[in-house]
């Protein structure tokens, strides 16, 4: 009895490695590996989208319209950036998540063309003298707006930070992400690039 347990343990052992050779030999004859990954330049927008986890908002029909305060003290409206991609990004100087993130973005925003991508980065209820120091010293070059008084977190439906939207070149939104991301990745200068090829022409 024991003697025939051995034996099919055995056979099974061997079928399982014959399987996994045919379908080695199978991939190699057909040049396909089943089990790579496309390169992401090479994926779809889709596929994209969910790497990077982003949460879509096809039934976004409103165009983003807020007005807010730059570090400077200048009036500017998100509809100023319509014509290009939006990266809109919530976040304050005392969230570490936030603060890990933001040389990433800094990468992400000099990858990109300024004429077709535009990075904002919206302070929540913060001292502007905090956030133009943090600004300066970390040598950001993306633009950074002020919401003194948190209007803006029930608006875009914001339960934590960082959490960042995305806009299409009509001020639409696309989606949105929650938390931190390696926004200098690979996988995310695709989407982005992606993104910005997919948009209808002017």
């Amino acid at each position: 009895m024991v003697e025939l347990r051995k034996y099919q343990v055995i056979k099974i052992v061997v079928i399982g490695l014959l399987l996994l050779g045919s379908g080695y030999i199978a991939a190699l004859t057909l040049g396909v590996n089943p089990l790579a990954r496309a390169k992401p330049e090479d994926r779809s927008l889709e596929e994209l989208l969910d790497d990077m986890d982003v949460e879509l908002l096809p039934g976004s029909t409103t165009q983003v319209n807020v007005g807010l305060l730059d570090i400077s003290g200048n009036d500017v409206n998100i509809a100023d950036y319509r014509g290009k991609i939006v990266f809109l990004n919530f976040w304050a100087t005392w969230c570490a998540a936030c603060v890990i993130e933001m040389p990433a973005m800094e990468k992400l925003h000099r990858k990109m063309p300024a004429e077709n991508f535009v990075m904002v980065a919206v302070s929540i209820q913060e001292p502007a003298i905090d956030v133009k120091r943090y600004v300066l010293l970390n040598r950001l070059t993306f633009d950074v707006l002020l919401d003194k008084s948190g209007k803006t977190v029930p608006g875009f439906g914001i339960r934590e930070i960082p959490t960042t939207l995305l806009l299409d070149t009509t001020g639409r939104l696309i989606g949105r992400i929650t938390g931190p991301r390696e926004w200098d990745s690979r996988e995310s200068t695709a989407m982005f690039s992606r993104l910005i090829s997919d948009q209808p022409s002017n």
